[in-house]
């Protein structure tokens, strides 16, 4: 069946965030998209949506990232993702055991050998103490050899990485280098089920902004002086990144609702 072009509906709100804003409009979807299921092909690389996702959540969560892990495989490494995400999950069980339940955000990348590896940020701050930090050390690389079943005494030297963020946006500028790029991102042709290139932990996820009611026109008169401003007769974007300051520090908004959050 033909069904009419979507049509957006008009500006109605926006919504703001930590660091960006959404806005939000009246949809005006044919009834018949409503139910209708589409065959989703098999997954080739990471998608501009979940790109988007990923770095909206990035930048405006409320965690602060203070340890970043990378989990590799030794030269033996499973091709199906199922295996993989089992995998992580074993390790993720292992660190909320070990680490009181830290929040988490991980992502999924493919080495040039094509194996997959894994970099997840913890809100878990490493000791100071050089031995207790060591022993962190020792415990991750001993936990992922044993989950993977590596057998491969390189691999427990060499498997995995423990770093400390040294820098307060340092996770969230990785997350958002990570979302953009798109090197190492496309599935090996071998390999089956790739399934999600990232997850995070519940309480990673962004806190509900403040809405505003708002027009297009004002949402436009506030993007004026934006550098990425989308040009006249362009639909706005769905995600103004970075605008959050800009909405909220503005005299027409901030009569109408409390932005000091």
């Amino acid at each position: 069946m033909d069904l009419p072009p979507f049509s957006p509906g008009p500006v109605v709100s926006v919504e703001i965030f930590n660091r960006d804003v959404v806005v939000h409009r009246r949809g005006r979807r044919h009834p018949g998209c409503v139910g209708i299921e589409t065959g989703r092909g098999k997954i080739t690389m990471l998608s501009q949506k979940s790109r988007q996702r990923l770095a909206f959540i990035a930048n405006n969560t409320d965690v602060t990232f203070r340890t970043m892990i990378t989990l590799t495989y030794p030269r033996f490494f499973p091709g199906d993702g199922r295996d993989v995400k089992q995998h992580l999950n074993t390790f993720l069980t292992w660190c909320r055991r070990h680490f009181s339940k830290p929040s988490y955000l991980w992502f999924l990348e493919f080495q040039r050998r094509g194996a997959p590896h894994i970099h997840m940020l913890l809100d878990y701050s490493l000791p100071r103490a050089t031995l207790s930090r060591l022993d962190v050390y020792r415990r991750v690389a001993k936990s992922w050899y044993l989950i993977v079943r590596s057998r491969d005494e390189r691999h427990m030297r060499a498997g995995t990485r423990v770093e400390r963020i040294r820098k307060a946006d340092g996770a969230k500028r990785y997350a958002l280098k990570y979302a953009y790029k798109t090197k190492q991102k496309s599935v090996p042709g071998p390999y089956q089920n790739v399934g999600r290139f990232w997850g995070c932990s519940r309480d990673v996820r962004p806190r509900v902004g403040v809405t505003v009611a708002m027009d297009e026109m004002s949402v436009r008169q506030l993007l004026e002086d934006w550098e990425y401003k989308p040009a006249p007769g362009r639909m706005l974007y769905q995600t103004l990144f970075g605008c959050a300051d800009r909405f909220r520090n503005s005299a027409a908004i901030t009569k109408y609702a409390d932005l000091t959050f």
